[in-house]
């Protein structure tokens, strides 16, 4: 019976993938496969244990008991007996269980009796959810209707602590998800705007109103009847969205992944357009829909917070313009308010803002319903200009006012470019939110940064953002600088052409409109500069300074980029990214501020420095005098004094031959590692094999000549969490491995197996060119390609046997996109010639490609 039943769950899946293949909708779905199941069990119920099954209640609970089951959800079965049963009856069930084990699948069960049940139910609120949704599979209901209707008992008289549960268990998911609909590998299920929330509604619901259908909630005005329609047509693309992830992974799986949304657009037939591909048109639609959901259930939510707290709302006062306040919560007067006042959409934002109060439920729902009021003549109007403005410069929550104006449509109908970026998917690792989540988030962590939160970003942002006196302007920059991502063309151009005509249409004038359009254009480059270029190097920034112009413009840039560094994902901001910005800050404030270095007063600065770091280090004093003296002046300059300290005294113990020392340094998130031996053919390159070998990423490497005729290569790992690597056990094998690399002087790079190519690293374009501003000293070759095991050290093999010499790299990853610039001299210690740029390029673009599959 088993194999025929197992043979009969296979047909089962197969029908529903034909069915999903033909495009049925969600919910045709998952009842199928529901129906499908009920007639399989009942059959092997039945078969398999006979005695039971004329004793015993099979009762389906959760999403089998709601009739929504995928390809490879979990059966929850409770098996409701009589207060005592026989042997018999037991290895019956056993049995039954033992059939449904055999078919690999995966069972959740229960087995009781009414009375057990009900004190089960009473101590345990996920048990209490699961009864809600039961429903009889077989038997002859005594039990089931015994339990029915003491839970109808139990949840009148229960129904206020069961709601405040549910709401309480909600918030935590949500928490844990990340807290927004808006992540680039959504959980289908459990995510915030997920399958999970409809239903945690609906269990309110039927537990608050008894409600039987969502129908119910429209005549009881919790919802309209557009909410409502909009939340089941939500659900029905969510199930078929994870049907068709069940099935495209042939297990059960609730996290849609790069793969498999490119795989599901296919088969739910979305097409490439000229200007878009078929998964960036899927990924548009599911977050339209998880939004949808999100905002209706956020509003139920609400909406039972009041049912729960009725004294809290009890009191309702007029604070005019057709405003009321409950507590913390605007509402309106009546449905006309907007109709009245169109520019009221705008300023119940800005009344919102003061006192840290909150929407209401019903206010949310009438400015959704009136959104598209607001028309050209609205836009035009300038007294609408100076409301929004006066959102922007409030001093408080000006993030959560954007992300409501965004979440209620009126973001996007102000401001017509917007809509374009919302719900957009940015088809990367590298990017954890759609466009509009992260941009508002960035405008979040500027506005952060006025209120000294989270200082562990880079403090000197937090002192920098003190001297902007129009905050407002950098949040118009922030607003725009993705606003064009998924258009033809370059983003960056696109968008300063699109803040340039936003800032007119506003009335900002000419000199503002100009900062923030050059904001938008350059929002990249001092990351790209910070991250890529020979910081040591005067003459990189001398055009850097030449490029910004001014220390006010550098003032908004340094917070701009800090803010979209922060918010592109969590732990996307490290302490390196941030000591690289604050090294370029500081060096251009001083190059724009007049203080330019000659000879001596870079001496003095270099003695300064070597005070600074030999003042607090231990050991003999003549050695470590002598230690330092053999660094040349670049490295004195580039290391702070606590790193420049551990090399001196590493130097100090190893006055001749080879030596290794590791820093660990948990403020910058990075682990130093130290190597001091005399040069030989191929060195860094094995060097970055034996590193990377050990699961350490390679964040930055430098390389200089000492002046006793040994190298001090210098390299800064990270662990795969992107933190210092600080595990002794760790950092021994690391060591042990350099060493052996050293003795044996062999420049033959550590083989790396082969790695699984997914759909991300496939669209990642390998690009091989020189960055002709990066150094005046050496030559920067920047390669781009997607990011693997080994890349940087098979890319530094190929520069050796270019015969040329590596003297430093910066290794940055983006998501699957690996950024690696190598800093190059030619054995002579020269410039690279055209000649020597375009065969060594050539090389590294082979080198960079991915291998054929």
């Amino acid at each position: 019976m088993t194999a025929k039943a197992r043979q009969a769950l296979k047909q089962l899946h197969a029908k529903i993938g034909s069915m999903f293949d033909a495009g049925k909708d969600g919910g045709t779905l998952v009842r199928h496969m529901s129906r499908g199941v009920d007639a399989l069990l009942i059959r092997l119920w039945r078969e398999v244990a006979p005695k039971a099954a004329r004793m015993v209640d099979l009762v389906a609970v959760g999403g089998y008991g709601r009739g929504e089951l995928a390809p490879y959800s979990d059966w929850d079965l409770w098996f409701l007996t009589p207060d005592e049963i026989s042997t018999d009856i037991e290895e019956d069930i056993q049995a039954f269980l033992y059939a449904l084990w055999d078919m690999n699948v995966k069972i959740g069960h229960a087995v009781r009796s009414v009375k057990d049940t009900i004190h089960h139910v009473r101590e345990d609120w996920a048990s209490a959810t699961a009864a809600m949704e039961s429903r009889l599979l077989d038997g002859e209901g005594v039990h089931y209707a015994a339990m029915q209707k003491k839970l109808e008992g139990f949840f009148r008289r229960r129904r206020k602590a069961f709601v405040e549960a549910k709401l309480d268990e909600l918030e935590a998911r949500h928490v844990r998800a990340g807290g927004t609909a808006f992540l680039m590998e959504p959980d289908i299920k459990e995510g915030k705007g997920s399958l999970r929330d409809v239903q945690a509604v609906f269990w309110m619901a039927k537990a608050w109103y008894g409600s039987r259908d969502m129908h119910d909630l429209v005549a009881k005005g919790a919802i309209s009847a557009t909410e409502q329609e909009h939340l089941l047509n939500a659900q029905n693309f969510l199930w078929c969205c994870r049907v068709g992830l069940h099935l495209e992974m042939g297990r059960a799986c609730d996290r849609l992944g790069f793969e498999q949304q490119a795989e599901l657009a296919r088969r739910m037939h979305y097409e490439d357009s000229p200007d878009k591909p078929a998964v960036d048109a899927f990924m548009k639609d599911f977050f339209r829909y998880a939004g949808r959901v999100a905002r209706v259930s956020g509003m139920l939510c609400m909406h039972f917070q009041e049912q729960l707290h009725p004294k809290r709302f009890a009191i309702k006062r007029d604070i005019g313009d057709g405003f009321t306040l409950v507590g913390r919560q605007v509402g309106v007067r009546d449905d006309q308010v907007f109709r009245e006042e169109p520019l009221r959409l705008l300023r119940i934002f800005h009344v919102a803002q003061q006192g840290h109060r909150r929407l209401s439920s019903t206010a949310l729902r009438q400015v959704r319903a009136d959104v598209l009021i607001i028309d050209d003549a609205f836009r035009a109007n300038p007294e609408a200009h100076r409301i929004f403005l006066d959102i922007l410069r409030h001093p408080r929550n000006v993030a959560w006012a954007l992300k409501e104006m965004n979440d209620t449509g009126v973001l996007g109908r102000f401001i017509p470019e917007f809509r374009h970026a919302v719900g957009l998917g940015q088809f990367n690792r590298y990017h954890a939110y759609t466009v509009d989540e992260h941009t508002i988030r960035a405008i979040g962590e500027a506005r952060n940064m006025s209120h000294c939160d989270r200082e562990e970003r880079l403090a000197l942002a937090h002192q920098v953002m003190r001297k902007i006196h129009r905050p407002e302007l950098l949040y118009i920059a922030l607003l725009f600088h993705d606003i064009a991502k998924g258009l033809p063309g370059d983003h960056s151009e696109n968008g300063e052409k699109m803040a340039r005509d936003f800032c007119r249409r506003i009335g900002l004038d000419r000199d503002a409109t100009e900062l923030v359009a050059w904001l938008v254009r350059e929002h990249l480059t001092m990351a790209m500069i910070s991250q890529r270029s020979d910081l040591d190097d005067p003459d990189v920034i001398a055009r850097f300074a030449e490029h910004v112009g001014d220390v006010g413009r550098l003032n908004y840039l340094l917070c701009l980029t800090v803010a979209d560094i922060a918010a592109v994902g969590p732990n996307v901001w490290n302490d390196w990214k941030g000591s690289l910005l604050r090294d370029l800050y500081l060096a251009t404030e001083r190059m724009l501020m007049g203080e330019v270095e000659p000879g001596e007063e870079l001496e003095q600065r270099i003695r300064l420095r070597k005070q600074s770091a030999l003042a607090e280090v231990r050991g003999d004093e003549e050695a470590l005098r002598r230690a330092i003296e053999t660094i040349p002046w670049r490295g004195i300059m580039h290391f702070p004094p606590d790193q420049l300290r551990a090399i001196v005294e590493l130097l100090a113990q190893a006055e001749t031959g080879t030596a290794i020392g590791m820093q660990v340094d948990r403020v910058r998130s990075e682990t130093m590692v130290n190597i001091i031996a005399d040069e030989w053919e191929g060195m860094f390159a094995a060097l970055a094999a034996a590193i990377t070998s050990g699961h350490a990423n390679i964040v930055a490497a430098h390389a200089y000549e000492l002046l006793d005729g040994r190298v001090l290569d210098v390299f800064h790992i990270q662990d795969a969490d992107g933190k210092a690597m600080d595990v002794d056990s760790d950092l021994q094998r690391l060591e042990q491995r350099i060493d052996r690399v050293l003795a044996d002087k062999s420049p033959e790079p550590v083989s790396f197996p082969p790695c699984k190519i997914n759909v991300l690293m496939q669209q990642v374009h390998v690009s091989v060119r020189e960055l002709p501003y990066a150094s005046s000293r050496q030559t920067a070759i920047e390669v781009v390609a997607a990011d693997r095991p080994g890349l940087l050290a098979q890319l530094a093999w190929v520069i050796h046997q270019q015969g040329l010499h590596i003297r430093g790299a910066a290794i940055t990853t983006f998501g699957e996109k690996a950024v690696d610039v190598f800093f190059l001299q030619s054995k002579e210690g020269a410039l690279l010639s055209t000649a020597e740029k375009e065969a060594l390029c050539a090389h590294l673009e082979d080198v960079a490609r991915l291998p054929e599959e």
